[in-house]
């Protein structure tokens, strides 16, 4: 049974998130180190190189603005013919206007003067704004995967792709793992977020989720968004 499930608009909560965020990682991102060269046996010379990434995270469906709500939706892993790969190539809104997904954009640059980066993202799920509560207690229907294309203009050239279903928690689970960004190089990434549904009474209703999108470098620096 379909039951709608109530999502607050958490724009203004977001812009300070990523705010923050984006300044504790121009502190924390930024990150130093040399590559020796020995000229004699008493001078080492170095070259200094710079580490500098930075993360954003957009919404780009629904487009519409949001009734507050989003109704659960069937999912077929792998299947590019399922319900919410229709719903994907309609926007994210179904024939009676609800609400039945939403498609992020991430994208992540190395702004880096000399440094190669090696990065790792990652996502997790919580129900309450200080990120500390898990999702799947309070939601154990919302779920996520990483969709192959979007296209904003004509929706209906969009595609949903073959990546996994998963159920989304606190627990993070890596969506891209060893991804190589040379200096000034970045990725994007398409994420679309659902209610699965069971056919069943569920007990998502009336929740809210925040998500984390985190990238780790292989020297240990990262960036956070919030959304």
């Amino acid at each position: 049974m379909k039951k709608k499930i109530d999502i607050k608009k958490i724009t203004n909560k977001t812009s300070v998130i990523i705010i923050l965020t984006t300044f504790f990682s121009v502190l924390g991102g930024t990150y130093a180190y040399f590559f020796f060269s020995e000229s004699d046996n008493l001078t080492i010379t170095g070259e200094a190189a710079t580490v500098n990434l930075e993360l954003s995270v957009e919404m780009l469906l629904p487009k519409k603005t949001s009734t507050g709500v989003m109704v659960p939706q069937k999912s077929t892993s792998g299947d590019n013919n399922s319900p919410l790969a229709s719903a994907l190539k309609q926007g994210c809104v179904d024939a009676n206007s609800n609400i039945v997904c939403q498609v992020y954009k991430i994208n992540i640059k190395n702004n880096g003067g000399t440094a190669t980066e090696v990065v790792d993202g990652e996502v997790s799920f919580y129900s309450n704004t200080s990120l500390t509560q898990d999702s799947k207690t309070n939601m154990p229907n919302l779920s996520w995967k990483l969709i192959t294309s979007v296209d904003t203009e004509n929706n209906s050239n969009s595609i949903l792709g073959t990546n996994e279903d998963n159920i989304a928690s606190s627990t993070p689970i890596k969506f891209t793992q060893d991804n190589i960004l040379g200096t000034n190089d970045e990725n994007d990434y398409y994420m679309i977020i659902w209610f699965n549904e069971t056919n069943t009474d569920q007990i998502d209703e009336g929740n809210t989720f925040y998500g984390k999108i985190e990238f780790t470098s292989s020297n240990g620096t990262g960036v956070t968004a919030a959304f």
